[in-house]
Formats: C-alpha cells, structure tokens, sequence
C-alpha cells in the first residue's frame, strides 16, 4: 500500500490570539541535542505531526498551507531533515479541512492517506503506527484514531460498536459519549467521497466540518471503523487550554 500523509495548516488560527504567528511554529517544548555545544534545541508544535508520521512509516507528506502561512515552507523545507519529502499544496482562502482535504486529491487519489492535524499532540506516540496497521488488517475505507476526552463538547465524540463506527458528531452541545476522533486513516473511495460530495459553490462565512463527511462515509455504508486509545490523550494545541494540558503532561514525563 503506498500511503501519503496529509497536514492541513492553513487554519486561521485565531483561536491563540492575540498571538498571530503561525501556531505551528509555536516552540512549545525542547530536548536535549547529544553533542552539541548549545545543549537543547526548541521543537515548534507541527513537529509532532510530522514526527508521528515517521513514526508509522509514512514518508511521503503533503501540507496544506495559506498565504498567511508560508512561513511554514520555509520552517519543515523539504522534509529532510526529519526524515520525510515534503510538498506543499497552497490553499488561497480558508474554507474547512474538508476543502484542504480535497486540495490534495490529485495527489492522494488512488492512494491511501494518513490525516494528522498540525496543532494537537496525541498519546501514545505510536498511535498512528498502530492505527496503520489496525487499518490494513480490518480493510477498511476509513479508521478513526480515538482519545478520551474531558471536552468532548469542543470536539469531536465518535460511537463505536465494536470497532464499527456507527455516528460521528461536532461540537454538540449533549455529547453521547466523551472522546473524540484525533487521527484518521482512509483509502481512495473515502477521497473520492469527499471530492464528488462538496459543494460546488463555497459558503464564505460556515466553514466545512470534516466529521460531517465522516458521518456520510457511515451513511453511504462505507467500511468505517474506530480504534481507541483508552490510555491514550489528544491535546488540542491550537488553544491556551490545550498549551497549559500540554505543558502538565511535559511534567509528568519529567517526573516519572
């Protein structure tokens, strides 16, 4: 299977203001450099996304970017130096992941695409490695990687039967369940959905939600299926809550 990873960056990212550089070039941790003479080196937010990636064997990437976001090129380059090829698709207005989705399909149709948001930190590390491998064992058309939640209101809460993904809610205000879809896996007929299913003419003001078309996938009687990390957790990094979370979560690692 040859399989393509996809990081949609071309959020507005308003959700972090007043800060208005990319959210993506946050430095939001750091580690140790063996042997060199600084000693540490800072690593910005969409490292992690990159790096789970690699971590799962996915050495292609394509990341969405923005006009306001090109700062993001110049940052990851081409990808060598984490160990992937990057390319870059440009998304001149922000209208939904689902759209940012779609932006790629000349490149990921026919193939199988690893979708990792560029703003959230998800445990274990491993996670989408395993998802990979849950996704090629089931033959699924699309998996959903699932975290508990403490917010699933915010998010996005998925019911599993099973392994069978049966609903996938946004933000709604009674969540049924508390978890959320953090990472997602899918073949060519999910992508295919996706691009013959948008609207032809694009609302400028409501966004496209992209756990919508994880609902239709359910509906149209695609294979969908869901794995969860009950020990897991799913850091929206695109937030100062998520921000505060995540630099608990560094402690407790130093700690242990």
């Amino acid at each position: 299977m040859e399989f393509i990873g996809l990081i949609p960056a071309a959020g507005m990212g308003r959700r972090l203001a007043p800060f208005r550089y990319p959210k993506e070039l946050l430095p939001i941790a750091y580690e140790k450099v063996p042997g060199a003479s600084v000693g540490i080196r800072p690593r910005v937010v969409g490292e992690f996304a990159i790096e789970a990636l690699v971590r799962a064997g996915i050495r292609r990437c394509l990341i969405v970017v923005a006009p306001w976001k090109l700062e993001v090129m110049s940052y990851f380059g081409d990808g060598s130096e984490m160990g992937v090829d990057i390319a870059y698709v440009y998304q001149e207005t922000a209208h939904g992941l689902p759209h940012a989705v779609d932006l790629a399909y000349g490149w990921t149709r026919g193939c199988h695409t690893a979708f990792i948001m560029p703003d959230t930190y998800v445990l274990p590390q491993d996670c989408l490695s395993r998802l990979r491998t849950f996704y090629q064992d089931s033959k699924a058309d699309l998996v959903l990687g699932l975290f508990p939640t403490n917010e699933p209101e915010r998010l996005g809460p998925v019911i599993l039967e099973g392994d069978r993904v049966v609903a996938v809610y946004d933000k709604c205000a009674e969540p049924p369940v508390r978890n959320t879809w953090g990472v997602a896996i899918w073949g060519p007929v999910f992508s295919d959905l996706i691009h013959s299913s948008l609207p032809r003419s694009v609302d400028p003001i409501r966004e496209l939600v992209l756990g919508n078309y994880f609902q239709l996938a359910v509906q149209n009687g695609l294979a969908v299926k869901g794995m969860l990390f009950e020990e897991g957790a799913y850091v929206d990094l695109g937030t100062h809550q998520g921000i505060r979370l995540f630099s608990e979560l560094l402690k407790q690692d130093d700690s242990s």
